[in-house]
């Protein structure tokens, strides 16, 4: 089968982080592969093209407003003929599908990647309306199925739960600091909370609270810099921008924090726990399906900068050793779950049984 995988955008984020470890062993690939986003490229086009697939960049302007991009899409899709269009990602799935409709393909499989509870009523009865042209719904956590059913995007007995596959990230020395190193990585938006994060971090006894390093870029980061240089933190909190390899400065964290409000999967903390790490994460979203608090992580109220002045206050008062065993506790927990085998054998059964 031809199959089109079409999302937002192809440069770096949660849903390029899938696309890239779905082609990490293109062995496993039994269909043929195209790749494509309604915005920009990037980081997650090029790797796609250095491994032999074929990626399709159309830079239009993203915004579901822009009907223009479902004729624009639907012309090329009827001169390359997928059997089965797979979109990802909020405008990616409403110009994708109702392209993939006007352009006749066969066979429509939506992926919801975030928690669409904050979806307007106008929202709600666009989605609910798209939806109905899918053979079937891909929610990427429980609890995003869960949402969409309750607030009938789609019936529940139409949406499958295909949780991320997650790659083995690369080993790298730990370097021994005095100082306790916290490291978020993830897009500098508003969802991810940051600034909750520097305020909180703020608060921390200066002689304890060690180094907050932030890797990452995105809309936020001037402000968030701003915020960090107004409260005298900038020899405290590292702005790193956009890293290739961000798994390296994952590696030198005692702690991997990710504030967000409600991250529908996320992968990153999987990565941070498959390289041993224990994690502290905003409660919400997909996350407590693999995270336990004080057990292989610990969880705090994104609402709250009490609560996680709190629990860094914890954390801080640890020994080394024991956030280790929770690090410890935390790849084992995650190790064997979040397979690229487990996830293609998923995806690629799920595009077999449309066509039965």
């Amino acid at each position: 089968m031809k199959i089109l995988r079409l999302t937002t955008l192809l440069d770096f984020g949660g849903q390029e982080k899938q696309y890239i470890s779905f082609t990490e062993k293109p062995e496993l690939l039994k269909n043929e592969y195209i790749f494509a986003s309604v915005g920009y490229g990037g980081f997650a086009e090029n790797v796609l093209k250095e491994r032999g697939f074929s990626v399709k960049v159309f830079n239009l302007p993203v915004a579901h407003k822009n009907l223009k991009n479902i004729f624009t899409i639907a012309k090329w899709l009827k001169e390359i003929k997928p059997d089965l269009i797979h979109t990802a990602a909020s405008e990616a799935n409403f110009h994708g599908v109702l392209a993939a409709k006007l352009a006749g393909i066969p066979c429509v499989v939506v992926e919801e990647i975030g928690v669409p509870n904050n979806h307007s009523i106008i929202a709600r009865q666009v989605f609910r309306f798209i939806y109905k042209f899918a053979n079937v719904i891909i929610a990427i956590s429980e609890n995003v199925k869960n949402v969409i059913a309750e607030i009938k995007e789609a019936p529940i007995n139409k949406i499958k739960v295909i949780y991320n596959p997650v790659s083995q990230p690369p080993s790298y020395p730990k370097i021994e600091n005095k100082k306790f190193q916290w490291v978020f990585v993830s897009r500098l938006i508003a969802r991810k909370n940051v600034t909750t994060l520097i305020k909180a971090f703020s608060k921390l006894n200066p002689e304890k609270r060690g180094i907050l390093h932030i890797v990452g870029d995105g809309v936020e980061r001037n402000v968030l810099e701003k915020e960090a240089l107004e409260l005298n933190l900038e020899n405290e909190i590292c702005f790193h921008g956009f890293q290739a390899e961000p798994e390296k400065f994952i590696s030198q964290a005692d702690v991997f924090v990710l504030p967000a409000f409600d991250e529908g999967f996320g992968i990153v903390i999987i990565e941070a726990m498959l390289q041993g790490k224990a994690c502290l994460c905003g409660k919400g979203g997909g996350i407590p399906e693999y995270l336990t608090d004080n057990w292989n992580g610990w969880f705090f109220d994104p609402y709250s900068v009490d609560d996680l002045i709190v629990t860094m206050n914890h954390i801080l008062g640890l020994n080394k050793q024991i956030i280790n065993e929770i690090g410890e506790k935390a790849y084992s927990s995650v190790k064997d779950k979040f397979t690229i085998e487990r996830y293609v054998e998923n995806v690629e059964k799920l595009y077999n049984s449309l066509f039965k």
